[in-house]
């Protein structure tokens, strides 16, 4: 005997757009926090804008880079969830690729 599934449970198909449609939004923010990063890094020493920012604080360099990417990745997950925002179509329920095909 089953068990039928709770009604607050997603269907399969609306289930799998809603976690292609987190994948949109979290992939590219990581990559782009990764990328970030490694260019901020390679340019600043985390102690050195530790010594500057917070002085009272004795952060190791692998410290600074766990900041830097966790702060980095916040800003590109924020930007890519608005942009996720300003694409959903509440008629429609999401953004498709069919939407942008008229644009030049």
């Amino acid at each position: 005997m089953t068990i039928p599934a709770p009604n607050r449970r997603l269907p399969n198909a609306s289930r799998a757009r809603t976690i292609a449609v987190l994948g949109a939004i979290v992939w590219p923010s990581f990559v782009a926090a990764a990328i970030a990063t490694m260019v901020c890094f390679a340019i600043f020493d985390p102690v050195d804008l530790a010594d500057v920012s917070w002085p009272q604080f004795l952060i190791s360099r692998q410290l600074g880079y766990a900041i830097g990417f966790f702060m980095f990745w916040f800003c590109t997950l924020a930007s890519s969830a608005f942009t996720a925002l300003l694409l959903f179509d509440p008629k429609k329920g999401v953004a498709t690729q069919s939407d942008f095909a008229d644009l030049p």
